[in-house]
C-alpha cells in the first residue's frame, strides 16, 4: 500500500494580524501547498490520501475554498485514490463544521465521528489496506480516542494504517500542545497497526520507528514559529518489507530566523544590513529551498551592539527590514532587537563607591543561583509575579535579571558622558 499522509492545513486560516497583501499570499500558498500534494499522490500513483485533521482552521469556508477541494479531490478519486480524511479539533465534525458542507465524492471516507471505522483501500479492485481512523466531535475531545480502535484484522499482503489527529503525550514537546484526544507512545505501539498516520503537532516528527508512527508536520508554515520547509510524507507498506517514509517539500512560502550576535564590527547601519545579508546567503547556500520559493524572514539581534540605541527605535528596524525585503527578495521581513544591550562592560565599575556601584553588586547577588533569594530581597508577593512563590519565583527573577547590568549601566551612565 502507497499512501501520502497529510495534516494539518488550515485552509482559510485569516491571518489576521499581517498586512493585507501578504495576508491574501498566504492563504493562496495554502491552497498551492494542496495543489502540489494532490500532483504528487497522481505521479506517485498512490492508493489513498490521508488526511489527519484540521484540514480547515474554524467554522468558515470561503467559496474560493470550497471551490478549490472540490476539484482537488475530484482529480484524486477520478484516477482510483481512496482520501480518508478524519476531523480534528479546529474543524470537528457536525452538522455546522466545514467538512459537512462540502459535497464530497463518495470514494472520500470522512471520519467526523468518535466511533472507529475501517476503510478498505482498494487498488485496481484488489484489496491492499484498511485505514482505521476516528474524528473529533467537539472543538475541546478529551477522551483518547486511539484506545478505541479495534485491533487490526491480520490479513497476509494487507496494509493497517491508523488514522488519527492527537497529542501524543509523552513524546519531546508533546506538553507543550493542547491536550486534544491525548494518547499514548506506547500504547500505539502495542496496537497492532503498521503504521500511525497523526496530525495535531505542526512539527514534522517520526515517534516511533517499529512501527512507524508520524507527524508530517502541516503543510504550510502561518508564522515564525513553523519555520522550515513542510509537506507532507509519501509512505509505502510492502510485505516483507521495511517500510519507507520519504519528506516531500510542498509549501511555497517558508517562514525563516536568523539570530545574529557578535556584532561588535558593525558601527553602521550598512554593515549591519551588509552582515544580514552574508548570513541570509551563506543559510540558503545549505538549504536553499524550492524552486522559485518565497521567504519571510525574522532577524533576531543579540549581544552587546555599537547600534544598540538606533536599534531602540521601531523606525529604524523597520527601515532596516524593508532594505532587507529589496535586498534579498523577500515577501516580509521583521527586525527584533529585544536581547540587544549596550557595548558596555559591568566589570569596570562594580568597585565604584556610589549608587551604581552599589547597584551593579546587588544586581550581581541576586542573579547568583547560590545569592540570596530575590523575590525576599526585594520584598516581591506571589500577586506581584503572576502568582509565582520560593523557588520557582527566584528562579524566574533570576533569569530576568541576569545580563541587565549592562542595560542598568547604559542608563545611569546616560548623563556622565560615560
Amino acid at each position: 500500500m502507497r499512501f501520502l499522509h497529510l495534516a494539518d492545513l488550515h485552509l482559510d486560516t485569516t491571518f489576521a494580524n499581517r498586512r493585507d497583501e501578504l495576508r491574501t499570499r498566504l492563504r493562496a500558498a495554502t491552497r498551492e501547498a494542496m495543489e502540489r500534494a494532490v500532483q504528487q499522490a497522481l505521479s506517485h500513483e498512490v492508493d489513498a490520501v490521508l488526511i489527519a485533521g484540521d484540514l480547515f482552521d474554524g467554522d468558515h469556508l470561503s467559496f474560493h475554498t470550497e471551490r478549490f477541494l472540490t476539484r482537488a479531490v475530484q482529480r484524486l478519486t477520478s484516477s482510483g485514490i481512496t482520501v480518508v480524511y478524519a476531523t480534528g479539533n479546529h474543524d470537528p465534525g457536525g452538522p455546522s463544521g466545514p467538512a459537512s458542507r462540502i459535497p464530497w465524492p463518495q470514494s472520500v471516507a470522512l471520519l467526523s465521528d468518535a466511533e472507529p471505522r475501517r476503510i478498505p483501500i482498494l487498488r485496481e479492485g484488489e484489496l491492499v489496506g484498511r485505514v482505521t481512523g476516528a474524528g473529533h466531535t467537539s472543538a475541546r475531545e478529551a477522551r483518547d480516542l486511539s484506545a478505541t480502535f479495534p485491533r487490526p484484522q491480520r490479513q497476509p499482503g494487507v496494509a493497517e494504517v491508523a488514522l488519527l489527529h492527537t497529542q501524543v503525550l509523552d513524546t519531546p514537546g508533546g506538553s507543550a500542545h493542547d491536550r486534544y484526544a491525548p494518547s499514548h507512545l506506547p500504547a500505539l505501539r502495542g496496537a497492532g497497526f503498521d503504521y500511525w498516520a497523526l496530525g495535531h503537532i505542526h512539527l514534522r516528527q517520526g515517534l516511533s520507528v517499529d512501527p512507524p508512527i508520524h507527524y508530517p508536520g502541516n503543510l504550510q508554515g502561518r508564522h515564525p514559529g513553523e519555520s522550515g520547509a513542510k509537506g507532507a510524507l509519501l509512505v509505502e507498506l510492502l510485505p516483507g518489507q521495511a517500510p519507507t517514509v520519504e519528506f516531500l517539500e510542498l509549501a511555497p512560502v517558508r517562514w525563516e530566523s536568523l539570530r545574529l550576535g557578535g556584532l561588535d564590527e558593525a558601527t553602521s547601519m550598512t554593515a549591519l544590513a551588509g552582515r544580514i545579508q552574508r548570513e541570509w546567503e551563506e543559510a540558503r547556500d545549505r538549504d536553499p529551498g524550492l524552486p522559485g520559493a518565497e521567504w519571510i524572514l525574522r532577524v533576531g539581534l543579540a549581544g552587546p551592539s555599537p547600534l544598540y540605541r538606533t536599534l531602540q527605535s521601531e523606525e529604524e528596524r523597520r527601515e532596516l527590514a524593508r532594505h532587507l525585503e529589496s535586498a534579498l527578495g523577500l515577501l516580509q521581513a521583521e527586525v527584533r532587537a529585544h536581547e540587544l544591550r549596550p557595548p558596555l562592560d559591568p566589570s569596570r565599575h562594580r568597585d565604584r563607591v556610589d549608587i551604581l556601584g552599589e547597584a551593579l553588586r546587588l544586581l550581581d547577588e541576586l542573579s547568583d543561583p547560590e545569592g540570596p533569594s530575590p523575590s525576599r530581597t526585594l520584598s516581591l508577593e506571589a500577586d506581584e509575579l503572576a502568582g509565582l512563590a520560593g523557588a520557582e519565583a527566584d528562579e524566574y527573577l533570576r533569569d530576568l535579571l541576569r545580563g541587565e547590568a549592562p542595560l542598568l549601566l547604559d542608563r545611569l551612565l546616560e548623563g556622565e558622558g560615560r
